[in-house]
Formats: structure tokens, sequence, C-alpha cells
């Protein structure tokens, strides 16, 4: 359903009934849009979560000139709208972002798919075309040829060409913050619990440096062993929401259930 979150337009799904008490915020990969995250958005409503994906990019005025602070920024003010704590799992850049906001008042917990790594230089922004358009403060192009595939190959088959026609330009000046190094989540000792999901052979977040990632933050590491970088979608998505659910069962507890306590604590503990 189609909704407004603050100034920002989203896609939410409240499910009846509603078990947990915390709703979940997604934030997409680079390229992407809440049309790439209908089937994680579809498969957390119906295990029970209320959940959000409000397009911060939309708000942009300046594409290309948007830095990662300005996208985190608009993210955590997205997330204070709802006026109450909230899970943020992110994919990708989202999930570097996810990441970041580990340490805000309003984030119960934060999710992180597949980050954006500080520090890597992501085949997924790379290119010619690509470093004129950052240096010109414009939007970067969906990747092309092996990146592409890369990107797409833990799809299902039927959701590769739909998945393709749906990528969007997207923010050139934040990837490169990220990829020069200059974005770095803290491990401050009040962030909210952190975890992160990543496929054993995702080009664009080898599992060396996500594991290194998540040491240096304190983080949860799983690894998807077998799977690339599509991990919210494909055989890789079950696997990952059982790990996202299991971490936030046990690492929230009962300040998570909202309805049916017992069973839930049962479950969660088992």
């Amino acid at each position: 359903m189609d909704t407004t979150v603050g100034r920002f337009a989203a896609v939410v799904e409240r499910p009846e009934p509603i078990k947990f008490a915390n709703p979940i915020v997604l934030l997409p990969e680079l390229f992407t849009t809440s049309r790439h995250l209908s089937v994680l958005l579809g498969y957390l409503a119906t295990i029970g979560w209320e959940v959000y994906a409000p397009d911060i990019r939309a708000a942009v005025p300046n594409l290309g000139a948007a830095r990662f602070a300005y996208l985190a920024a608009l993210a955590l003010e997205a997330i204070d709208s709802l006026g109450r704590e909230a899970v943020v799992v992110g994919y990708g850049v989202g999930g570097l972002i996810a990441l970041t906001l580990a340490d805000k008042p309003a984030v119960k917990a934060a999710v992180a798919l597949a980050p954006m790594l500080p520090g890597f230089p992501s085949p997924l922004v790379d290119g010619l075309k690509n470093r004129i358009a950052i240096w010109r403060s414009a939007p970067i192009k969906p990747p092309s040829g092996r990146a592409l595939f890369g990107f797409i190959a833990d799809a299902e088959p039927y959701q590769r060409d739909i998945m393709i026609a749906a990528m969007v330009p997207d923010a050139g000046r934040a990837a490169k913050d990220v990829t020069r190094g200059d974005v770095q989540p803290t491990a401050a000792a009040k962030a909210a619990p952190r975890l992160i999901v990543a496929g054993g052979s995702d080009p664009f977040a080898p599992f060396d440096r996500i594991t290194a990632l998540g040491e240096e933050l304190g983080a949860k590491v799983v690894k998807i062993p077998g799977r690339g970088h599509w991990i919210i979608g494909g055989r890789a998505l079950e696997g990952t929401i059982n790990e996202m659910q299991r971490f936030l069962v046990r690492a929230l507890g009962q300040d998570l259930l909202l309805l049916f306590p017992e069973e839930w604590k049962d479950r969660g503990q088992s």
C-alpha cells in the first residue's frame, strides 16, 4: 500500500495481526527502489512485521551531488517520522546507512544485508562514464556487463529482466564517499544491536571484508554460503530472513513482542 512517512512517499505493509512492537524500515541498495524490495517486504509482512519502505531518493533536489551523510540524515528523518523506535534493515548502501544509524535513539536494531564497504572500490559503481558523472556531480548509471550479471545472478530467472528495467540512476558522490573510505560507522558502546548478513561469494561485498567490518563494529556477522549479492530474493531469501528473525528475537527479547508473547517467547528461544 502506498502511503507517506513524514514528507517521504513510502510503501507500507501492515499485517493482520501485527506480531511485533517495532516496525521495520527498509533502505534500498544503489540503483534500486521499493519495487526491488517488494519480495522482502511481503515476506516480512507474512510473518507479522509492519514494514515501511520510504523513498528518500525522491526527496533529494540534486541527486548527483548528494553525499552519504545527507542520505543518512534523510533516512533518519523518515525513521523519526514514525514516532517510535524502528528496526532498520538496509541492503547495500542502505545497509551501511543502517549500521551508521545504529547509535540513534529511534533505532531499536540495525540489520545490514550485503552492505557497501567503506574503502572498497566496488565494481558496482566503477567505469569511466560513472567517474565522469561523479566529477560532474551528475547521477551515476546502473551497472552493465559483468557487474550487472554479478548483481542479479542470485535472483530468480523470471525476476531478472524486471529488476534491470526498474533500476534507476543514483547518487555518485555518496558512493564515492564510501569507496574512498570517508564513511565509517562507529563502534559506539550504546549502539543498538547490529547484524550483518552477506553472501559468501558476493563480488561487491567480499566476505573477508564483511567479517573485518563486523569485528570492528562489534556486530554479529552471518554468511549465506554459496550466494552472491542478491540475498533478498531467489534461494537466499528464506535463509536471510531466518537469520534476521533469529537475531532480532534473541537480541531484543520481550521488548520486541506485541501479540501472543508466550507463543513467541517459546519460538524465539527454541
